[in-house]
């Protein structure tokens, strides 16, 4: 089975744009080192180039540069250039799909926003604001987003077209009409009167793997009558979906299109990253867009209990 990690196109057009962009001296009271400076920019220039190359290709250089801004934290402590590093970790971390963790190496960064200055402030509330889009956390998102635009109109409005056609919460649900990959018929329209958890990933991407066991667990604790849940697979191979659903002992069915992000299924909810859930109630209506699993529990759980309070249990 052919791997690679999930690469949102226009975060690595604008990182590599902004990285040259954005001045160097963005710090103001750390102290600079030179030996740690000549090596920042050698780094630089190689991530420059692994954004040229195949994200199945790349992923191995990214591991090395994640290395070695780890170690120039480490010997230049105290410096503008190992703050740098922290940044280009996080941004580089956005690239292989970790988005929580670029959160945390971002969120170290703006801890130091009195000494960095606005230009650097602007790149790291942008990258933070693709790495909550990620993880599906929308609201935080244009949260970080109002601050950006502040310091910097055009980078927010960068968020657009990305933010603009996001399924809000209480809208009703696209129906569609296709086949499982077994051939069976599946639509929205045949659940109507259940709560539908439709779960959109692949098989190539790393952190969709690394959530397959907790949307398990969500469907064995919601399993039954008032629950439905549905795949929807962005595969470029049945048979690597195929594979790991019987490995996996998948039990949901799966919808499989072949055509990654140019899916019927991806556009009609305009899913641009994965993992992505969309809870939908039994209205039809949209409750929840995301990928929190205490956060599905809660909304799930609450949809339950008010149908069951309607229903005079």
């Amino acid at each position: 089975m052919k791997k690679e990690n999930f690469l949102i196109p226009v975060v690595v057009i604008m990182f590599f744009s902004l990285l040259l962009t954005f001045s160097n001296n963005a710090m103001g009271a750390l102290r600079q080192d030179a030996d740690a400076a000549m090596e920042l920019a050698a780094i630089r220039k190689n991530l420059n180039v692994y954004a040229k190359m195949k994200p199945e290709d790349a992923r191995e250089f990214y591991e090395g540069a994640l290395n070695e801004l780890r170690v120039i934290i480490d010997m230049f402590a105290g410096t503008e250039e190992a703050l740098e590093a922290t940044f280009y970790i996080g941004a580089t971390n956005n690239i292989l799909g970790r988005f929580n963790e670029a959160i945390t190496y971002f969120d170290n960064v703006l801890r130091f926003q009195n000494e960095i200055d606005e230009n650097f402030k602007a790149r790291l509330l942008y990258f933070k604001a693709q790495a909550l889009i990620g993880i599906g956390n929308i609201e935080e998102a244009k949260d970080v987003i109002t601050e950006l635009r502040v310091i910097e109109p055009g980078a927010a409005n960068a968020f657009g077209k990305e933010l603009g056609g996001t399924m809000r919460l209480g809208m009703s649900a696209p129906d569609f009409h296709t086949e499982d990959f077994k051939g069976n018929p599946i639509s929205l329209s045949q659940f109507e009167g259940k709560i539908v958890v439709m779960h959109f990933w692949a098989t190539w991407n790393d952190h969709c793997l690394e959530k397959l066991p907790e949307i398990k667990e969500l469907y064995r604790k919601f399993k039954g009558p008032d629950v439905q849940f549905i795949g929807i697979s962005r595969d470029d191979q049945i048979d690597d979906l195929k594979g790991v659903v019987f490995q996996k002992n998948i039990e949901w069915p799966q919808i499989f299109e072949g055509m990654r992000y140019k899916g019927m299924m991806s556009k009609l909810y305009d899913v641009r990253n994965i993992p992505m859930t969309f809870v939908v109630d039994k209205r039809g209506k949209v409750q929840y867009v995301g990928s929190s699993k205490e956060k599905i529990i809660q909304i799930v759980t609450a949809l339950i209990v008010k149908e069951e309070k309607k229903s005079g249990y």
